[in-house]
């Protein structure tokens, strides 16, 4: 029987997201801080191979308890320690990402699903069986599905773990601008989730990503990044390009924040505006060499001081 449609937002363009997504490390999709696997962005999900016959079964998805932080439900079956710092994103991160990029609150309600341990989360997610197991390994995923009546639903998948509160932004960010937009592009939504992947003080400022620019080769090529919809078309550089872009527009020229917000606005009722370039380069001719000298200049974030 096959799957139903499904839209992956961490590592496709069919729209499930991982949580993962937009993180500094990992192979192919989001890219993240502290890992060396991470979601994707957008996929389109795709029917798997039927398992043997012998395979395990998968893990059950968490549920005896639900407990609501700000815009989310959490599913869990331990006890959850609501004072636990890593869950600080749940009822923060919502203004934060709204109020920078001037777009209305959400009535959306996000579903969380927590598992205690990486090993449910696998066995739940990838088992031969799982409903998932077409999707490749990644820490967390954001994923919204047709909700029976009209809308989606938008849930996150992870599991506690070290990463939590830095996995938790960037997917919830996903799911933030989902909620209110009807498409976000790939570099876009890859971008603001590596923006808002780490607490406020950062001011936005990804060290990894930041440090790799400086130090390696680095040819931004906007026009290229825009033509991309499927997350596997994106590498580390991408990720880090996406991110730059967002970084210099929201934080390094004042016409060009406009730009981006008009952007966004756009894709409140129309899912394919065309392409940001031309409207960035209407106000700043030759961008390339803008978000070079913002780059240059941009300070390491230095939190707790």
């Amino acid at each position: 029987m096959p799957l139903p449609s499904l839209r992956v937002r961490p590592g496709w363009r069919a729209r499930i997201v991982l949580l993962l997504a937009g993180l500094l490390a990992g192979p192919g999709g989001c890219e993240t801080l502290q890992s060396d696997s991470r979601p994707e962005p957008v996929a389109r999900s795709t029917v798997a191979a039927e398992p043997p016959p012998t395979a395990p079964p998968p893990a059950l998805l968490p549920g005896k308890h639900a407990t609501r932080r700000g815009y989310c439900v959490l599913y869990h079956d331990f006890e959850l320690d609501r004072n636990d710092p890593r869950l600080a994103p749940l009822e923060s991160l919502a203004d934060q990402v709204y109020g920078e990029l001037r777009l209305p609150p959400a009535n959306t309600v996000i579903q969380v699903f927590l598992f205690d341990t990486q090993d449910r989360y696998e066995r739940y997610m990838f088992a031969p069986k799982a409903r998932y197991r077409h999707l490749p390994s990644r820490r967390a995923y954001f994923i919204t599905e047709p909700r029976v009546g009209g809308g989606d639903e938008l849930k996150v998948f992870t599991w506690m773990g070290a990463h939590l509160e830095t996995d938790l932004r960037h997917e919830l960010t996903h799911a933030l601008l989902h909620a209110v937009l009807t498409d976000v592009p790939l570099w876009l939504d890859e971008g603001l989730a590596g923006f808002f992947e780490l607490p406020p003080e950062y001011d936005g400022v990804n060290p990894q990503h930041l440090e790799a620019i400086r130090t390696g080769p680095f040819q931004p090529d906007l026009a290229r990044l825009e033509k991309f919809d499927q997350v596997r078309q994106m590498e580390k550089p991408e990720y880090r390009e996406a991110w730059a872009w967002v970084h210099f527009m929201l934080r390094g020229s004042p016409v060009a924040r406009k730009v981006l917000q008009d952007y966004l606005q756009a894709l409140r009722t129309n899912p394919n505006p065309g392409p940001l370039l031309p409207k960035l380069r209407a106000v700043i001719p030759d961008p390339e060499r803008a978000l070079a000298e913002h780059l240059g200049q941009v300070e390491y974030p230095r939190p707790g001081r």
